[in-house]
């Protein structure tokens, strides 16, 4: 069976859909972090830390670092939550509560329950893209954010694309780490790097190659750059072109290796 045909059938929208149910019992629970992480970075970093300096220099004009914060936060929401959805949240179905198992017992093939499992964490990245939208108009309400609000909602598929290939990502660790005692390694080795070099706090402006290499196929930057182009000036950039072109790039080369490993742990085959 190929590692993409499985995307558009019955069975993947099966695992999603079991996942959405379970997540929707605790959903007063689980709305807490998309709205209080991106509240209390805002207030932090965009209005504390902002307070004390000028401004930030961005394509060669001066804007309050709140201003510039404002889509990195939006970006780092979508690769946050996919990241560590199927990162923590998949290791545990799949190890501790044996959900796998369970469905695997069906008519549901393991091509089915990665795709599952990605759609799910795409899909979960962008409704807490929607609550961080809602806390930003909350600023942009109270004239701390003066930026073109009503593009907003265009910006989901530009997000939806991202989330996806940050699940495979994680999903690729999700299969190989051995325990979750290890998932420290990928949340210190992979995800703050990429997080705090992407664009999303500060820029990273640097004539050194590798900087200028990791800029180019870095998907989450573009995201950031892209979505601060459109939202602050209303211009569509070559960022929301690269990115999510590299992030197709990233689900075909995952998502085969993926489950490849997967066989060979979950259901022994070699």
């Amino acid at each position: 069976m190929s590692a993409f045909r499985p995307a558009l059938q019955w069975q993947s929208r099966a695992v999603m859909a079991r996942h959405v149910l379970v997540h929707l019992r605790h959903w007063y629970t689980a709305a807490l972090p998309p709205i209080c992480e991106p509240l209390i970075l805002l207030l932090a970093f965009g209005i504390g830390l902002g307070s004390q300096m000028s401004g930030v220099l961005w394509r060669g004009q001066e804007i309050s670092y709140l201003t510039y914060l404002a889509p990195g936060i939006l970006a780092y929401t979508a690769f946050m939550t996919a990241f560590f959805q199927s990162l923590f949240g998949a290791f545990i179905r799949m190890h501790y509560q044996r959900v796998w198992e369970g469905q695997l017992c069906s008519q549901v093939r393991l091509e089915h329950v990665v795709w599952g499992e990605v759609l799910w964490a795409s899909a979960l990245a962008c409704a807490y893209c929607l609550l961080v939208m809602l806390v930003l108009l909350v600023f942009h309400g109270f004239g701390q954010l003066d930026w073109q609000w009503w593009w907003l909602p265009a910006t989901l598929p530009f997000l939806f694309v991202t989330s996806l290939a940050f699940a495979c990502f994680g999903l690729l660790f999700t299969a190989i780490v051995p325990n979750i005692d290890h998932m420290n390694l990928p949340f210190f080795l992979v995800i703050m790097p990429i997080a705090f070099t992407s664009s999303t706090y500060f820029p990273l402006h640097s004539e050194w190659l590798a900087v200028q290499v990791w800029q180019g196929i870095n998907p989450l930057h573009h995201l950031a750059e892209g979505l601060r182009c459109w939202l602050l000036q209303g211009q569509l950039s070559s960022h929301l072109l690269w990115g999510p072109l590299l992030c197709l790039i990233m689900v075909a080369l995952l998502l085969p290796r993926i489950i490849r490993i997967l066989r060979k742990r979950v259901l022994g085959e070699y």
